[in-house]
């Protein structure tokens, strides 16, 4: 057993909770993994009322057409824990087409995703805005149709999905996208339940969110002869307005398994006053033929969250096992213990995180969070000792969400990276610049 070790060990972490949204202004905010993974896309207003009113005259398929155009420039330096250095400045971003739902039952859909070099010097891809060599890339992530049913629906083609480990982590110029066959849907009128959210389908490519190009999931989780997909199944039980618990399973034959576990508990003291409890668990093991080797592992954890009028604060802890890190291939670490440039889930890790936002109603366009992890035990290599890590990060926001330049963003990130027995501190800065143009 412990054959392969997972963990962060280039400028691809996680930090779930913060890579692509604003910063929380309570509690509410915390959604963690079982949030997003339900979270339903807002429709924008267009910017020409006057065509969109237009197209009103035709049937709904054609009238309800939305066209989103979402620019983003990115800058990323950065120096590794082995004192190799990169940087790369980069514009493009995402084209989105939807059509409107004919006979309230099918849809169009596709995107455009592009990044392309302004200035680079990374050709390893250690900051994965480009293509290894330098490449930008530009490819129809998205091309799909969809079919619905009451609060059900079908989709068929390339697609994004947002679950626990299979997910967009949409924190550099694209996100990533699947192709294959999903179904999610609301079952409502359950006994003793709000609601009850699935999911079920089978994934069988992955385009990484900076390639052109889709492979198989076998083939991304690292196995040399796979071309296997991915069996997914999921469940959320809302059992009242404050609760809610999920599970959900990934299966990739003869590669891997990871199944996922959470609870949710929001507990809204007074108009000021909230509290958030939230704990979550994995378990990952090699299965079949292994072709990524023999280990099974797990994690869990455990965040606890306040907020009192425009401060939030939390602290979080998680374990993983010593047999093996949790590897994540698929998207974003879920876990609650995760900042820019590590997971913190390498084997036998225990860590720790604390953090706070601000985002002040007397300047509502500005905000920001800080936060400090530490690791303590992590191996990155089976039968290698631990090293203790630690990191800390730092992100201001500016954003603009009325009048004429409505939906335009600005974050500045850095962070600081320390591991015991590294040959230096990992830095990194990010300047990332969003515009999202509602076209229709």
């Amino acid at each position: 057993m412990g054959a392969l070790v997972g963990g962060a060990e280039r400028a691809t972490a996680a930090e779930s909770s913060f890579e692509d949204r604003a910063v929380t202004e309570s509690v509410d905010g915390l959604e963690g993994a079982l949030g997003r993974a339900v979270e339903e896309r807002e429709r924008l207003e267009t910017l020409f009322p006057r065509l969109k009113r237009f197209m009103g005259q035709y049937p709904r398929y054609i009238a309800d057409t939305e066209i989103l155009l979402e620019f983003r420039t990115y800058g990323f330096p950065l120096r590794s824990l082995d004192s190799e250095t990169a940087y790369a400045w980069t514009a493009g971003g995402k084209l989105l087409y939807r059509s409107g739902w004919w006979r309230d039952s099918f849809q169009l859909g596709a995107g455009l995703f592009l990044s392309q070099p302004i200035v680079s010097d990374d050709p390893e891809a250690r900051t994965d805005l480009l293509r290894e060599g330098d490449k930008g890339f530009a490819v129809f992530g998205e091309a799909f149709v969809r079919g619905r049913w009451r609060d059900n629906e079908l989709t068929l083609g390339r697609f994004e999905i947002d679950l626990p480990y299979v997910n967009r982590s949409d924190s550099r110029m694209s996100p990533n996208t699947f192709q294959g066959i999903f179904a999610e849907g609301v079952g409502r009128g359950v006994p003793y339940l709000n609601r009850v959210d699935w999911v079920a389908g089978y994934l069988t490519d992955i385009r990484p969110r900076n390639e052109n190009d889709f492979l198989s999931l076998a083939e991304r989780a690292g196995a040399l002869d796979g071309n296997e997909g991915m069996a997914v199944i999921g469940v959320q039980l809302r059992l009242s307005e404050r609760l809610k618990i999920g599970a959900y399973d990934y299966y990739v034959p003869n590669t891997l398994d990871t199944g996922y576990v959470e609870i949710d508990y929001n507990w809204k003291l007074s108009a000021d006053w909230a509290l958030r409890f939230q704990g979550q668990g994995t378990y990952q093991a090699s299965v079949g033929d292994e072709q990524i080797g023999d280990f099974d592992t797990w994690m869990a954890g455990l965040r606890v969250a306040g907020s009192f009028r425009d401060v939030t604060a939390w602290v979080a802890f998680s374990r993983v096992s010593d047999d093996a890190g949790i590897q994540t291939p698929f998207g974003s670490y879920p876990g609650y213990v995760s900042l820019m440039q590590s997971d913190f889930n390498r084997a036998d890790e225990a860590a720790w995180v604390v953090g706070a936002s601000y985002a002040p109603k007397i300047a509502p366009r500005w905000s920001g969070f800080v936060q400090y992890a530490q690791g303590n035990g992590g191996r990155v290599f089976a039968g290698a000792p631990g090293d203790d890590e630690r990191e800390f990060d730092l992100t201001v926001d500016y954003r603009i969400e009325e009048g004429r330049f409505r939906g335009l963003w600005l974050r500045v990130r850095g962070s600081v990276l320390h591991r015991d027995g590294a040959p230096s501190r990992a830095y990194q800065g990010r300047v990332i610049l969003n515009y999202t143009l509602p076209v229709l």
